[in-house]
């Protein structure tokens, strides 16, 4: 591993603080974490880009809004009934 150096606002710092708390005031950790986390989310947003750009996913979301317009819909009560049926019968086949 290798030292840097941060410049932090007073907020920033105190929140750097109060996290490091229950971490035996481990800030390196914290600030690892804090990275770790932003990178995973921008790798989320990148791949979220690419699936939204993709034939197939805009083909799917067409027919998906034509079927809403079209009140093909079932309600949520429906779908929990559908799930537990479903999983009713599977258990019975195991």
């Amino acid at each position: 591993m290798r030292k840097v150096t941060l410049t932090l606002d007073s907020e920033t710092l105190r929140r750097l603080d109060r996290l490091s708390r229950p971490r035996a005031g481990n800030k390196s950790f914290v600030v690892r974490e804090a990275v770790r986390l932003m990178a995973e989310a921008d790798d989320l947003e990148d791949r979220l880009a690419a699936l939204e750009a993709s034939p197939e996913f805009q083909a799917s979301m067409t027919r998906a809004l034509k079927e809403i317009q079209e009140g093909k819909l079932i309600s949520h009560a429906e779908v929990e009934r559908r799930f537990r049926s479903a999983k009713t019968r599977s258990r019975r086949r195991t």
